[in-house]
């Protein structure tokens, strides 16, 4: 790979943070009743419980929006809810970037990051475990497996 791609995280607007609601409900599509009776939500709990906790962050390089994340800082930890890249910017190592920024921001703040990830989806788990994530738990029933990168103190 080349340079690497500078990366910005900025707070989402109201139209981006409706955006990424609607990527991952599609993204879902076919697993979401499953994924909300492990959750014991509704659809419009889990909208409310999007719009209350964590932050969205729009994810730009060179000067375009180039998809979204959605974060929580819980005490010393930080999870992240989702990550998403806009299709076309895809392979261009925005999401290892991603990781990065986060990763530097909160260094110092937080012991470990979380995150979740399908199973079947190669090119993610793929992503995490080359920027030092280790699957930590197994959602069988979900097809989801629970990744963490810990910091050493």
């Amino acid at each position: 790979m080349g340079a690497q791609i500078e990366v910005t995280l900025s707070p989402a607007t109201p139209a981006e943070r409706d955006a990424l609601l609607v990527l991952m409900k599609d993204n879902l599509a076919g697993r979401i009743e499953r994924i909300m009776i492990f959750l014991k939500l509704t659809w419009p709990e889990f909208e409310q419980l999007y719009s209350s906790r964590g932050e969205v962050r729009t994810i730009t390089t060179q000067g375009e929006a180039a998809g979204q994340c959605w974060i929580e800082h819980r005490g010393r930890e930080l999870h992240v809810h989702a990550i998403f890249v806009d299709a076309d910017k895809r392979g261009q190592g925005i999401g290892t970037q991603v990781l990065r920024v986060l990763e530097a921001e909160f260094r110092g703040e937080v012991d470990l990051i979380e995150l979740g990830v399908e199973q079947g989806n190669v090119g993610a788990r793929s992503l995490y475990l080359r920027e030092g994530f280790v699957v930590e738990d197994v959602l069988a029933e979900l097809g989801f497996e629970i990744m963490r990168k810990r910091f050493q103190q």
